[in-house]
């Protein structure tokens, strides 16, 4: 990863207005803006990958948090509303910065200069998360089969954070390992194509079908995880897209708490 940290040069008002209290990321409700806490950015470019396996977007809107708020894995891919003092960027958790506390972002490049200027290094910022984000169909990376000693799978535009991925085996659904780099691990001997059950923390699920095994790349579906009704037809893709195959259906949804990044907190009077 070739990471460009600015940090320790800094002018003297910007230290102090960094040295803000430590946040925790708060959420935004249906899409309305929430009280966000103050903290840091600094700005760096990314691996191929990141962290989370997503890769990252062209236009730098990607940030990386620490371990804390990377919590285990479990805020890859989330999106971030990240505002500083030239304006507001939208951002999606793509990557770990080790040496970040609770309140540091490290933004994209692109990003950073949306809201703020290059020669500062690192600026003042608040920033809160994003509930139902409008993004695009589910893309899903999948590995498996002849080969393979595990299924591996990466889910992406989900948008919020995950609680589940399940495989379908006959009538049931077999539970996968989440690990810290964002990736589903479940049983080998798979073959054929498969079919995955993607749970969020607000109880949106979908029944994706039609997945190859023992591809390197994103498989785009036509499934929205909320917000839209199932595609019958091909994704309208972007150029970015390597297949339009999997289908995918709508299941009625289960309660469950939200886990993640911070808790879901209501819109203080007067924000």
């Amino acid at each position: 990863m070739n990471r460009r940290h600015l940090r320790w040069i800094l002018p003297a008002a910007t230290v102090v207005a960094a040295a803000v209290v430590a946040v925790v990321l708060v959420t935004q409700v249906g899409g309305s803006a929430a009280c966000a806490a103050g903290g840091s950015a600094s700005y760096y470019t990314a691996g191929r990958n990141g962290m989370c396996n997503l890769g990252t977007p062209a236009d730098g809107a990607y940030a990386a948090v620490g371990n804390a708020e990377l919590a285990g894995g479990r805020n890859c891919g989330t999106l971030l509303d990240v505002t500083g003092p030239n304006g507001t960027t939208r951002v999606q958790i793509v990557d770990l910065c080790p040496g970040c506390p609770a309140g540091k972002l490290d933004l994209g490049k692109g990003a950073f200069q949306k809201i703020g200027s290059l020669s500062a290094g690192i600026i003042p910022v608040t920033y809160a998360t994003v509930r139902d984000p409008q993004v695009g169909p589910l893309r899903v990376k999948v590995k498996g089969g002849a080969g393979y000693s595990s299924l591996s799978v990466v889910v992406d535009n989900h948008g919020n954070p995950l609680s589940t991925v399940e495989l379908q085996q006959g009538d049931g659904f077999v539970a996968l390992r989440r690990g810290e780099d964002n990736t589903w691990t479940g049983p080998s001997g798979l073959s054929g194509t498969i079919a995955l059950r993607i749970s969020d923390v607000y109880s949106h699920r979908a029944l994706v079908s039609g997945l190859a095994l023992g591809r390197g790349d994103f498989q785009q579906t036509t499934q929205q995880l909320y917000g839209a009704e199932p595609s019958s037809g091909p994704s309208a893709a972007a150029s970015t897209v390597e297949s339009a195959g999997p289908s995918a259906s709508v299941e009625p949804s289960r309660s469950v708490v939200p886990a993640g990044i911070g808790t879901t907190a209501p819109a203080k009077p007067g924000c």
